[in-house]
Parts: C-alpha cells; sequence; structure tokens
C-alpha cells in the first residue's frame, strides 16, 4: 500500500494578533494566545467565514518551537458549519527564534509548520471530512496565516495485495 496527499481546502486567517499570556517559569516556555478574529474558508464546492470565536494556544518553548493547540467554528456561505480543532508545532532556523518572538517579519519559506486537524461536520455532505486524516500546512505570511489541509489518500497497491 501507498499513500499520497490531496489538497482539499485552504483557510486564510487575518487580524491575527498575538497576546502574551506569560513566561515566569523557566523551562515552561512562553504561552501565547492568538485569537482569530476574520478568516475564511475554501474548498472546492464550498466558501465561508469563521465564526467569532477562532483561537490559538501557543506554548514557545525555549529553543523558539511553537507548540500549536488551535480551534475554529467555520459558517459556510449556505449555512452549513463545521468545527476544526488542530494539534501541531511551527519551528524555525535557531537563529530567527528571536524574530520571531519579537514580531519581526521572517521569510515564510523558513518555516516547519504542519498540524493535525480533527473535523467536526454538522451536515452529511460534509461528513466525508470525518471519514479521512487530514494534514495541514502552514504558511505564516506578514499580513494573514495560510492553512492548507490536504487528505491522506490510500492505495491499496502493495504486492502482498496480489
Amino acid at each position: 500500500m501507498s499513500i499520497s496527499l490531496k489538497r482539499q481546502f485552504e483557510i486564510r486567517l487575518t487580524g491575527v494578533s498575538t497576546e502574551l499570556c506569560g513566561v515566569q517559569f523557566p523551562g515552561a516556555g512562553r504561552r501565547q494566545l492568538v485569537p482569530c478574529p476574520e478568516g475564511e474558508i475554501l474548498g472546492p464546492d464550498f466558501h465561508g467565514q469563521i465564526m467569532s470565536a477562532g483561537i490559538d494556544h501557543q506554548r514557545i518553548r525555549e529553543d523558539g518551537t511553537a507548540e500549536i493547540n488551535a480551534a475554529y467554528g467555520f459558517r459556510l456561505d449556505d449555512g452549513r458549519t463545521l468545527y476544526i480543532h488542530v494539534e501541531g508545532i511551527r519551528t524555525v532556523p535557531p537563529e530567527k527564534a528571536e524574530d520571531v518572538k519579537q514580531g519581526k517579519p521572517v521569510d515564510p519559506k523558513l518555516f516547519y509548520y504542519v498540524t493535525t486537524p480533527k473535523i467536526e461536520v454538522y451536515d452529511e455532505s460534509l461528513a466525508w471530512m470525518t471519514r479521512k486524516i487530514f494534514v495541514c500546512e502552514g504558511t505564516r505570511l506578514p499580513d494573514a496565516v495560510l492553512l492548507t489541509y490536504y487528505s491522506v489518500e490510500q492505495v491499496n497497491d502493495h504486492p502482498a495485495l496480489g
């Protein structure tokens, strides 16, 4: 068997700001909250807007690695809704970690930004999303965060299957 990735949909988050929660304890890293008040989701046959309560809870380790834990709700243009919860990491080369911490621009190509989403849907027409494993690639742009979602596709071509 082999697997491949199939691009399924994108989310563009805008109006993103970071609020520092704490840095008090050595070894604990830095905790920051990233509200996501604006954003859209765009798929092959759907489009919608983020609901107002989207937020990313990040723990920034001392080496600059961000542990991502985010949740977003979306209302599609036709009224359907879905909820996405992701966990993953974002890293940059060590020499750029301080720039990221200070909010300075960093070339998006230098980031490793991958999450694994869990998707809840509330309409049968979107149920296919609950029967696939997804991975998400994030791109941090100067004015937005672009999240590209891929489904993991399986091809039953292993030689043992004859």
